[in-house]
């Protein structure tokens, strides 16, 4: 801070006898009174920062490892989410976790958050298991499983079914996770057990499932296989040119799907999940009613890595 003093005469004079100028006014500077002025003009902008209510919404995914571009775009998505969603009266922040090592251990570490609102997660129906019961309260919504009542894994094995029927083969499933629920679809233990005339569709890790495949592959080169929900990149990658088979996914979408594929980046049927999911929930802390309608669709992967919605039949 500046202080302003007068100054007084001091009687010097110049050789003729005139006085010497001096400014009426001189400026000390003072270090401890600068402080001052800076804690001051703080304090006024604290005071006047918002004061509307701020909440959390969590994001358990990978984002480190292999997967760790999955966790990426999901986070992108979800800020996106929150941009365009802009919710009136409420300060909304994304809080990303990771789940690369241990899934639970982050489960309990987001609960213990009370400005947490919603927890997104786990991002894996293979993570689903390990989460078990510390993910059963309100305010939890599963990517892998956005439907609110528990039919949505026999909708899913249900439209792989379509495409492998309409390819003329049976359906098995495989890499089945902790808890899923009973079916009466056949399961392929080991790749050694898939027959001629059969389609897969494994259910658990897209790295475990690449080498599934690629031992299915040597035997029988034209099996179609088939991934749940995400990792479809992941999958790819590893299997490299030795994709001989055509390779589907099974993802959750709603009707605005395609109009939003065109102006995002990823646009992935995963990260579009992770958008809707956030969008409704923030609609939902609004007061708003929620009207996605969600349903099982199938994309064919392509060599250079694009996911292409099926049409449906």
């Amino acid at each position: 801070m500046a202080i302003i003093r007068r100054m007084t005469d001091d009687g010097r004079r110049t050789a003729d006898g005139g006085r010497k100028y001096r400014p009426p006014f001189v400026v000390c500077r003072l270090p401890v009174t600068f402080a001052f002025l800076l804690l001051l003009f703080a304090f006024f902008l604290s005071a006047c920062a918002s004061t509307r209510p701020a909440v959390k919404i969590g994001l358990l995914a990978p984002f480190e490892g292999v997967y760790r571009q999955e966790g990426y775009d999901a986070l992108a998505a979800m800020r996106a989410a929150i941009a365009e969603q802009n919710p009136h009266g409420i300060d909304v922040l994304p809080l990303a976790l990771d789940t690369s090592r241990d899934v639970a251990r982050t489960a309990q570490k987001v609960l213990a958050d009370p400005s947490v609102a919603v927890v997104i997660g786990p991002y894996w129906a293979a993570e689903e298991g390990e989460v078990g019961l510390i993910a059963a309260g309100k305010g939890w919504l599963r990517p892998f499983a956005p439907m609110e009542n528990g039919n949505w894994a026999g909708s899913v094995v249900t439209t792989a079914e379509a495409f492998a029927k309409n390819g003329g083969r049976e359906l098995i499933l495989a890499g089945l996770p902790v808890g899923w629920p009973t079916m009466k679809t056949a399961i392929a233990t080991d790749p050694g057990a898939v027959d001629a005339g059969q389609a897969i569709l494994w259910l658990g890790d897209a790295a475990a499932g690449a080498d599934f495949a690629l031992a299915v592959w040597k035997r029988l080169p034209d099996t179609p296989i088939g991934l749940y929900s995400a990792g479809a990149e992941t999958f790819r990658k590893r299997v490299g040119a030795q994709m001989t088979g055509p390779v589907f996914l099974v993802g959750w979408i709603d009707a605005d799907y395609p109009a939003w594929a065109e102006n995002h980046s990823p646009n992935t049927p995963a990260a579009y999940t992770v958008y809707r999911l956030t969008a409704d929930a923030l609609r939902d802390l609004s007061g708003e009613t929620i009207t996605t309608v969600w349903q099982p669709a199938l994309f064919i992967l392509q060599t250079n890595g694009a996911l292409v919605l099926s049409p449906r039949r």
